[in-house]
């Protein structure tokens, strides 16, 4: 791989300060401010984060406030944005300054080309479902696209019932790395299914095979020329009586950001953001943004407000792709 010169990579050194000194996004929190995208916005888009038929715009804008910062830098590479949270339980606190290089085992970000894809991998908490959905259940990427301008395309490969291990077997992966090139970005999000221990064609263990898994999405990528993040699984609707968010997860969040400070593979750590916003909003009034009779799954209401803390951990990171985050309507 060429070593870039200094010179080489100021001009977007440049554009990423510029970016992150530019106009806040007044949905999100002070500490996650949003770059401003480049380009048209997608045609479509749709209203910010938590507004939807039958919620609570203020409710949802209120519950997200606290729920910026969870994000990790790799090793030597992609630190936190600015007042970083601390991550979830068994993490450390997301440390180190915004960097425009890549971690450790991964290329420093090149300059953004004319045209980026960013992939999703993952199971039903980012999958597109059918509008005859029966539960109506709507996955986060499948509504991610509004949050970005026209020079990024999102493909949600994501797929329900899927666990870091079938996505892999069934041939899901092998589909989709053909669609992966040079520049492009791939989120990998997995646990839920995981989880399933008497499940032997899902099931992988936190401490070894949901790892072993994990690198595999990491090294494939990378081979490809792709940049590679990380996300914890999002948190269920599972509140105690205190009104705080049970975990559900067991060891998996904890192994995703272990893999990540290995690899040297930026990580958002989804599970830490969703549960503040959940606990933000309280056990009912969290009810509306989930499936109906569902605590697992999101609604039409609870996706893009999911969708919109996964871009709060792009610009925290300081990804390239930040740049491309659409303007706040």
């Amino acid at each position: 791989m060429k070593v870039r010169s200094v010179l080489t990579l100021c001009p977007w050194l440049l554009l990423s300060i510029a970016a992150a000194c530019g106009n806040r996004d007044p949905a999100v929190p002070a500490n996650a401010a949003g770059a401003p995208g480049t380009g048209a916005p997608s045609a479509g888009a749709a209203p910010s984060a938590g507004a939807g038929a039958g919620g609570s715009p203020a409710a949802g804008a209120a519950a997200l406030a606290g729920a910026a910062g969870a994000v990790t830098g790799g090793t030597g590479g992609v630190g936190s944005g600015t007042a970083g949270a601390t991550s979830g339980a068994g993490g450390a606190p997301a440390a180190g300054a915004p960097s425009s290089a890549g971690a450790a085992g991964q290329a420093p970000f090149p300059p953004l080309p004319a045209a980026v894809t960013l992939h999703v991998a993952g199971d039903s908490t980012a999958a597109i479902f059918p509008v005859t959905d029966p539960t109506m259940r709507v996955g986060w990427g499948a509504v991610a696209q509004q949050f970005f301008t026209s020079a990024l395309t999102v493909d949600d490969a994501a797929q329900s019932g899927r666990s870091s291990k079938s996505f892999i077997d069934e041939g899901l992966w092998t589909s989709l790395k053909l669609r992966i090139h040079t520049g492009d970005y791939v989120f990998i999000e997995f646990g839920h299914n995981d989880e399933k221990v008497g499940d032997t064609l899902r099931y992988t263990d936190p401490t070894t095979t949901f790892r072993t898994y994990l690198k595999t999405y990491i090294t494939d990528s990378r081979a490809l020329g792709a940049y590679v993040v990380l996300l914890t699984p999002i948190s269920r609707k599972s509140f105690d009586t205190a009104g705080k968010i049970t975990n559900s997860h067991g060891g998996y969040p904890a192994a995703v950001r272990a893999v990540g400070s290995e690899t040297g593979t930026p990580v958002i750590d989804m599970t830490e953001k969703t549960r503040v916003w959940l606990e933000g909003l309280g056990p009912t009034a969290a009810i509306p943004y989930f499936a109906t009779d569902d605590n697992t799954h999101l609604s039409a209401l609870g996706a893009p407000v999911v969708a919109k803390l996964v871009t709060q951990g792009i610009t925290e990171l300081n990804l390239p792709i930040a740049q491309l985050l659409a303007p706040a309507p």
